[in-house]
C-alpha cells in the first residue's frame, strides 16, 4: 500500500514550542545517539535500522538529527533532510512507546521544522501510514496536510477514513485513583496533607497488574522511573498502576509501607487475578517490603479493602536498595529510620533479604555490578535469600551501569532487562486471558 503524503509551509510562524516536562529536554546529536537511535527506532518501526543510515545519508546533517532526552536517556527522534533539490523532509520521527502520549513526537517534530525554516526551506513534506494515527494528530497539530492527486480517489478514501477515526479517538483515563478516600489517609497531617495515589495503565483483558514505585531515595519520585515503565509493562498487555507514594518527610517507613499494602489491595479489588509490585532504587526498598511484609488482612475490619491480602504475587526489585546493609552512604538507613544509631531490630525489619520465608512471592531482580550508588550486594544477598527458602527468582547482574537507569535505551545489554521482565511475567500469568 503507498505511504500517505502530507506537507506544511514553513513560510509562515511555527507552533510556539510547548513547556515540556520536568527532566526533559531537546538537543541535536553529538556523536554519542547510535544505540539511543536503534533503540527508538526499533521500537517504533519493529524494522532492523540501524543509525548509519542517517550519518551516511547525504541529505541528512548531524545538527539537524534531533533527540528528546528524558532524565539521561533519549527517548524520541527526528531528522530534517534536505534534497538537492532544496526540499524539506521530516524523517525517522520515531518515539519509543514506552514514551508514548507524553508529547515527544510534538517537540522533537517541531525542533526539526525549526532547523529548516532557519535555512530558508518553504516547504516540507514527510510520509507516513494509515494506522500511526497517534503521529498523524501531532503532524495535523503542526499544520501538515494531506498531499494527493485531486483526481486520486483511492487517497481521498483513505484521508476521510482517518479523519473519521482521529475523530473517535480518546484519551485514555490517568485520573489518579486516591489509596483512601480523600482526608482519611493516614499520618496526614504528620505528611503535611499530602495523599498517596495510584495513576492507571490499564489494558483491557489483563489477568494481572504491576503497581510501579519510582525511585529517589524517599526525598523524591523520579519520573523516568514511573509512567514510561508502566507503559512498557503495559506494552506486554498487563495493566500497571504507578505509586505516587508520600516521600519526607513522613514519621516513619511504615508511612510508605502501609501505601504499598493498600495500593496491593486496591488493585486487587478491582478483580486481577494477580498483583504484582516493582520498584527501584528506593523504590525497589518499598517493593522489597511489600513483598516480605506483607498481611493476610484482617477479616472483621469495616473498611472491606483491609480484609483482603496485602501479599504481591510477584515482586521485581530494579537496583533496589532492598537491605539496610549496605549503603554506600551510610548515613542513609538513620536518615531513614529518624534515628543517628538505628537499632538493630529495625534494620533486620527493614531489609528485605532478612525477612524471606517460602511464602515470599517469586522475585525478577536486577542491578548493574559497579552501581556507585547502591551496592550490588543488595541483589545478591537478596537472590541468596530466596535461594535458601526455594523461593522461584530470576537475577540478572550487567558488567556496567551507572544509578538510576530506568528502562537504559542508551546502553544497549542493560536494556534488555525490560523484555526480560515482561516475558517473566508473562510466564506467571499475568498477561491477558
Amino acid at each position: 500500500m503507498r505511504q500517505l503524503t502530507m506537507k506544511t509551509r514553513l513560510d509562515r510562524p511555527l507552533p510556539d514550542m510547548p513547556p515540556l516536562p520536568p527532566r526533559m529536554s531537546l538537543h541535536a546529536a553529538d556523536g554519542h545517539e547510535r544505540a539511543s537511535w536503534n533503540w527508538i527506532i526499533k521500537a517504533s518501526f519493529d524494522e532492523r535500522q540501524d543509525y548509519s543510515m542517517i550519518e551516511n545519508d547525504p541529505q541528512c546533517a548531524p545538527e539537524r538529527v534531533f533527540f528528546v532526552r528524558h532524565a539521561r536517556m533519549d527517548v524520541a527522534t527526528a531528522a530534517a533532510q534536505v534534497t538537492q533539490a532544496g526540499e524539506g523532509w521530516l524523517h525517522m520521527v520515531g518515539v519509543h512507546p514506552a514514551y508514548a502520549g507524553m508529547g515527544c513526537g510534538h517537540f522533537v517534530s517541531l525542533e526539526a521544522l525549526k532547523s529548516l525554516q532557519a535555512l530558508g526551506v518553504r516547504e516540507c513534506l514527510l510520509k507516513t501510514d494509515d494506522f500511526r494515527l497517534p503521529a498523524i494528530k501531532v503532524y495535523l497539530d503542526l499544520g501538515f496536510e494531506p498531499s494527493y492527486e485531486p483526481d486520486d480517489e483511492e487517497m481521498k478514501s483513505r484521508w476521510k477514513a482517518i479523519f473519521a477515526k482521529l475523530s473517535e479517538y480518546k484519551k485514555p483515563d490517568r485520573t489518579p485513583i486516591r489509596l483512601w478516600p480523600e482526608g482519611q489517609s493516614p499520618d496526614l497531617e504528620a505528611c503535611g496533607g499530602r495523599e498517596p495515589e495510584l495513576i492507571p495503565f490499564t489494558v483491557e483483558g489483563s489477568r494481572g497488574a504491576m503497581i510501579v514505585c519510582p525511585g529517589g531515595g524517599y526525598t523524591h519520585l523520579a519520573p523516568h522511573e514511573g509512567e514510561p515503565v508502566a507503559r512498557m509493562i503495559s506494552l506486554a498487555g498487563i495493566s500497571a498502576f504507578v505509586l505516587n507514594y508520600r516521600i519526607k518527610p513522613f514519621p516513619s517507613l511504615e508511612t510508605p509501607l502501609a501505601e504499598a499494602k493498600r495500593a496491593i489491595r486496591l488493585v486487587r479489588s478491582m478483580g486481577y487475578e494477580k498483583v504484582g509490585i516493582m520498584g527501584f532504587s528506593a523504590g525497589g526498598h518499598l517493593s522489597g517490603m511489600a513483598a516480605t511484609l506483607y498481611d493476610a488482612g484482617d477479616p472483621d475490619a469495616d473498611d472491606p479493602l483491609e480484609r483482603l491480602s496485602s501479599r504481591p504475587d510477584a515482586f521485581a526489585p530494579c537496583y533496589g536498595a532492598t537491605s539496610m546493609w549496605h549503603f554506600r552512604k551510610l548515613e542513609w538507613p538513620g536518615m531513614l529510620l529518624g534515628e543517628k544509631n538505628p537499632d538493630v531490630k529495625a534494620l533486620i525489619h527493614y531489609s528485605a533479604e532478612c525477612n524471606v520465608t517460602e511464602n515470599t512471592p517469586p522475585a525478577f531482580i536486577w542491578h548493574t555490578a559497579d552501581d556507585p550508588v547502591v551496592d550490588v550486594a543488595n541483589a545478591l544477598d537478596l537472590a541468596k535469600a530466596l535461594s535458601a527458602h526455594g523461593v522461584l527468582h530470576e537475577l540478572h547482574v550487567f558488567p556496567h551501569g551507572e544509578h538510576g537507569l530506568g528502562l537504559a535505551g542508551d546502553q544497549e545489554d542493560v536494556r534488555e532487562w525490560a523484555p526480560m521482565c515482561q516475558k517473566w511475567l508473562l510466564g506467571l500469568g499475568f498477561g491477558r486471558e
